[in-house]
């Protein structure tokens, strides 16, 4: 998986930060803390905390729990996490692409199906294609988008 736009200029810019897998306490699935400094990844959107996701047997399943499961396992598994940012969000969150051990962390949870790619940012749709055309994960059944969801709950 490739890094996207932003993060292809990571090559040339320091990261933000570099730290220890296990380093990372994860908040939701696109959003990580470490100490006081918040971390949104850049490009997906996760799953609400409250939200389940629709199955191809007709149910449900807790996705968001899964994305938080799935985001937690891979950084503790990484010797290394670098996060690149040059921008925050309203919240004061650093907007970031992260790399476990150099494998981009937004592009693996949008390939494995647990999150969806930020239609407004563009990035991952090549990893959500092949997700969907698999039927993996969100793709198995018609599920609302995190900001669909957040409407209708609101």
């Amino acid at each position: 998986m490739e890094l996207h736009s932003i993060q292809r200029l990571s090559g040339v810019l320091t990261p933000l930060l570099t730290v220890p897998g296990g380093a990372f306490r994860i908040v939701e699935g696109d959003l990580l803390a470490l100490g006081n400094l918040r971390i949104r990844l850049v490009g997906i959107e996760a799953p609400e905390v409250a939200q389940l996701c629709n199955s191809a047997q007709g149910d449900s399943w807790e996705c968001a729990a899964e994305a938080e499961d799935r985001i937690r396992d891979v950084l503790r598994a990484a010797q290394r996490i670098e996060c690149f940012s040059n921008d925050r969000d309203s919240y004061g969150h650093y907007l970031a692409s992260c790399k476990a051990d150099g494998l981009d962390v937004g592009g693996l949870l949008v390939a494995e199906g647990l999150v969806w790619p930020d239609q407004e940012q563009g990035y991952y749709q090549p990893e959500a294609a092949q997700a969907q055309a698999a039927s993996r994960g969100i793709w198995q059944a018609e599920t609302p988008s995190p900001s669909d969801w957040r409407r209708q709950h609101d």
